[in-house]
C-alpha cells in the first residue's frame, strides 16, 4: 500500500503531465495564429500590390546633389607613422574628418496634381499644386512640413520650356524631373516620392470619416463652396455645400476643396498651410484611430490610398511605416520662401520681359532660404549653399530688381 509520501509524489507528476501538456497545446495555439497572421499579411501584401501604381524614378533623369544635410562630417581617430628626414619613422594619433551618410533621417516628396481622374500613365500638362517636402525623423517618428509654394521662381532642369519659371511648371517634364530640380535648387537628395490625385485625398478622408475644419468667414465660405462644384463634378464623389461659416467635420471633396482656395486675401501661403493643416489632422486622426483598434477602417484607407497614388516607395516599406503609425508626429511646419521673405506680383522686375511668366514669387535671398530650411529640417547641422544655389540665388536677386 503506497505510502502518504508517495501518493503525494504521484500527484504532483500527473500534475507536472498535465501541465506540460497545457503548455504544448499552448504553444500549439501560438504557432497556428502566428501562421495564420502571416498568412492574412500576405495576403492583404497581394491584395494590395493588384492596385499598386510603383514606378521608380527614371535614371537618366533624376539627379540627387552630394550638397545635402543627409549628409555629415565626424571626426575619427587614427593612428598613423610618420617618416622623418633621419629616416627613421615614429606613431601619432590624428583626427581624420570623414563624410558619413546620416541615416536618421527620412525625406519624402509630396505631389498633388490637379488631374481628376485616377489615369497616372500621363502628366503631360498637368500642373503640381501641391509640392510638400515631409522630413522624418526615423529615430524620434518626428515629421516636418515644408510647402513650396507653387509659384517660387527657380531653376529648372533642362528638359523644362524654360531655365527660370515657377516650380509647378517643372512636373510638364514628369517626376523625375520634378524630384531632381527639387534636390537641385534646395541642397537636397530626395529619392522617394508620392503623387497623389483629388480623387484619391477625397476617397481616404471619406474612409475615416471626414476631418475637422474651420470656414472662418463668408469670404472662405463663397471660394470653398465654388471649388466644391466643381471637385463634386471631378471626381464623382458628392458632397453638399455649407451654408455659413464655422467648424465641421468635412468629408473628402469639401476638404479638398478646402485645401484649393487661394483667394479672398489668402493668397498660395493660405492654401499652403491648409494643405499641411489637413495632413497633420489626418495623422492624428489616424494614431487616435490606431489607439481605438478600429484597425479594420485604417487597412481599407491604406488600400484605397495605395490604389489611388503612384510612388517609388516600396510596399514592404510602405506596411512598416503603418505599422509605426503610432510612433509619428508633426512637431513643425513652414513653407518655402518664408514668408515675408519674397516679392510677389502680377509682374515682377523683368521675369516677364526675360522669360515670359507672370504671377511669380521670388525670394529675396534665395541661398539665405535654403540654408534656413536646413537649419529648420536638421537643427545643429552645419551647413552652406552650394556654388550653384549661390549662382542661381545671384541671377534671381538681378532678375526681381529688372537688372
Amino acid at each position: 500500500m503506497a505510502t502518504q509520501r508517495e501518493l503525494q509524489r504521484m500527484k504532483a507528476e500527473r500534475e507536472e503531465r498535465l501541465m506540460n501538456k497545457r503548455r504544448r497545446n499552448v504553444l500549439i495555439v501560438m504557432i497556428e495564429l502566428v501562421l495564420c497572421l502571416v498568412l492574412a499579411i500576405a495576403c492583404y501584401g497581394v491584395t494590395v500590390l493588384n492596385s499598386y501604381h510603383y514606378d521608380e524614378l527614371d535614371g537618366d533623369i533624376y539627379l540627387e546633389t552630394s550638397d545635402t544635410a543627409y549628409r555629415e562630417t565626424r571626426m575619427v581617430t587614427s593612428v598613423v607613422e610618420v617618416t622623418k628626414e633621419d629616416g627613421k619613422t615614429e606613431t601619432s594619433v590624428v583626427e581624420i574628418p570623414i563624410e558619413t551618410e546620416m541615416s536618421g533621417y527620412r525625406n519624402i516628396l509630396i505631389m498633388g496634381i490637379d488631374a481628376r481622374t485616377m489615369d497616372f500613365e500621363t502628366t503631360d500638362g498637368i500642373n503640381s499644386d501641391v509640392i510638400i517636402i515631409a522630413s522624418l525623423n526615423n529615430e524620434t517618428g518626428e515629421i516636418k512640413l515644408v510647402s513650396v509654394l507653387r509659384d517660387t521662381v527657380m531653376k529648372l532642369e533642362s528638359g523644362a520650356r524654360k531655365s527660370y519659371n515657377k516650380a509647378t511648371e517643372q512636373f510638364y517634364g514628369g517626376v523625375s524631373d520634378m524630384v531632381s530640380m527639387i534636390n537641385r535648387n534646395l541642397g537636397l537628395s530626395i529619392d522617394e516620392y508620392v503623387l497623389v490625385n483629388w480623387y484619391g485625398v477625397a476617397a481616404c478622408i471619406n474612409s475615416m470619416g471626414g476631418v475637422e475644419l474651420t470656414i472662418p468667414d463668408t469670404t472662405m465660405l463663397y471660394n470653398v463652396n465654388m471649388y466644391l462644384t466643381f471637385t463634386n463634378e471631378a471626381t464623382g464623389i458628392w458632397a453638399p455645400q455649407f451654408t455659413a461659416p464655422g467648424t465641421y467635420n468635412m468629408s473628402g471633396t469639401q476638404a479638398v476643396s478646402y485645401c484649393r482656395v487661394r483667394y479672398g486675401g489668402i493668397n498660395d501661403t493660405g492654401r499652403a498651410a491648409h494643405q499641411r493643416e489637413v495632413i497633420e489632422k489626418l495623422i492624428v486622426k489616424a494614431k487616435g484611430m490606431a489607439y481605438k483598434g478600429e484597425v479594420n477602417t485604417l487597412i481599407n484607407t491604406a488600400k484605397l490610398g495605395l490604389a489611388n497614388v503612384r510612388t517609388n516607395i516600396k510596399l514592404p516599406e510602405i506596411l512598416y511605416m503603418l505599422t509605426q503609425l503610432d510612433k509619428y508626429e508633426v512637431a513643425g511646419q513652414r513653407q518655402f520662401p518664408e514668408e515675408g521673405n519674397y516679392t510677389v506680383g502680377r509682374v515682377v522686375g523683368n521675369y516677364y520681359a526675360k522669360y515670359g511668366i507672370l504671377d511669380v514669387c521670388v525670394a529675396n535671398d534665395f541661398a539665405q532660404e535654403v540654408k534656413n530650411l536646413h537649419e529648420f529640417l536638421y537643427p545643429g547641422q552645419p551647413y552652406e549653399p552650394s556654388e550653384f544655389i549661390q549662382n542661381i540665388s545671384y541671377q534671381m536677386a538681378l532678375d526681381r530688381t529688372g537688372r
